[in-house]
């Protein structure tokens, strides 16, 4: 590894690869999702975030290139292949996201459903509609 600087180039090729292998994880990510592989949705997860930040790293670095200013076609062809991949990669994101949300309310109304079987009557609810179990409801009740 040297210490020059990268060339334009180099940075923009490094950019594309980093957002393809988040466009990789990302279909890593579904497949957990969809096996319900916790340790696997959390490693994907923080490696999803390293990815991110250098991306976004990159970007500062190549924001502050003078070719930049003034893009040849090739480049920016280039920076258009890129921002579409980017584009794909907020979209699996998102449908992640949605599943994830999908997948947290179902454990929520099933932890709920249980709770409900050990006593109806133990049943309390808070402002938020979470359910919770309370053998002490009333008991600092005197008559």
């Amino acid at each position: 590894m040297t210490d020059q600087p990268l060339s334009f180039d180099a940075l923009l090729q490094q950019q594309a690869d980093e957002i393809a292998a988040l466009f990789s994880l990302l279909e890593s990510e579904t497949d957990a999702i969809a096996s319900r592989k916790a340790s696997a949705i959390e490693a994907c997860a923080k490696q999803k975030l390293n990815l991110i930040q250098a991306i976004q790293l990159r970007d500062a670095k190549l924001a502050r290139c003078p070719e930049i200013q003034a893009p040849s076609d090739d480049t920016k062809a280039a920076i258009q292949a890129i921002k579409t991949e980017l584009e794909k990669c907020q979209q699996l994101n998102e449908a992640n996201g949605v599943v994830l949300q999908r997948a947290h309310l179902s454990m929520h109304k099933l932890r709920n459903l249980f709770q409900e079987a050990t006593g109806k009557s133990e049943m309390t609810y808070d402002s938020e509609g979470q359910a919770s179990g309370s053998r002490t409801l009333g008991t600092n009740v005197k008559a």
